[in-house]
């Protein structure tokens, strides 16, 4: 396996969580990451670290579900080496709400941040990497967007809908040198869950770097397709 020096990645929803880890990682096998979330302060702060490591990252602060920041997300990969390797896309809302409660106004935020944000961000990508003949799109759903869960209706609805489009851009770029993977682990350790569900069990809960090894597996591994683009990730237990 070869590293990642020269190669260009994006991370959205880089400020926190998987997208934090999946940053520093990244940086850390030589890529220059563009980190994207809309709070500059958690986005410094994983700058800061990935800096202290010897690697280079380039702050976007930007809300992946405007048409505008997406595009700026990769403009700024494209200023740095005029390429972009790897987007990856974290950004997301979670809403725990019985469906009868739920408000328009909520269900339309979960989608804008859930799927909305991976449109207008694959969207953007997918014009360089096309035109290079290679890349790698990371969509992050989640295995509620498989089963289902209760009181959850409108993110099991948004995260299904990532799990579509994953499949269906898988299909429309296959033999066209991109590669398309959508990650749908069960609940993670990561601050979202934790505010979401307090008391939550831990021992029922995916680490963040459990799901970083098969990012970096695919980023690291560009002869390797997954014949099923949607990948369910759980815990033994």
């Amino acid at each position: 396996m070869s590293d990642l020096q020269n190669q260009t990645a994006a991370v959205v929803g880089a400020g926190r969580g998987l997208g934090r880890a999946a940053a520093i990682a990244l940086a850390r096998a030589g890529a220059d990451v563009v980190i994207a979330s809309r709070t500059r302060a958690e986005l410094d702060a994983v700058a800061a670290e990935i800096a202290q490591a010897g690697g280079h990252a380039r702050v976007v602060v930007a809300d992946a579900s405007r048409e505008s920041d997406a595009d700026l997300v990769v403009n700024a990969a494209l200023d740095g080496r005029g390429r972009l390797d790897l987007l990856m896309v974290c950004a997301g809302a979670a809403l725990i709400k019985p469906t009868p409660e739920v408000t328009l106004a909520e269900w339309e935020h979960v989608f804008a941040m859930n799927t909305r944000s991976v449109f207008l961000t694959n969207r953007a990508a997918l014009r360089p990497m096309l035109a290079a003949g290679h890349g790698l799109i990371i969509n992050l759903a989640s295995r509620a967007g498989i089963t289902g869960a209760p009181n959850v209706t409108a993110y099991t609805g948004a995260k299904a809908a990532v799990i579509g489009f994953s499949r269906a851009l898988a299909l429309e770029v296959k033999g066209r040198g991109v590669r398309v993977a959508c990650l749908a682990p069960a609940p993670m350790d990561t601050p979202m869950r934790w505010a979401a569900t307090p008391n939550y069990d831990p021992a029922k809960l995916i680490s963040t770097d459990a799901v970083v090894d098969l990012v970096m597996y695919l980023a690291l591994r560009p002869d390797v397709t997954l014949e099923d683009p949607v990948v369910p990730m759980s815990v033994r237990l």
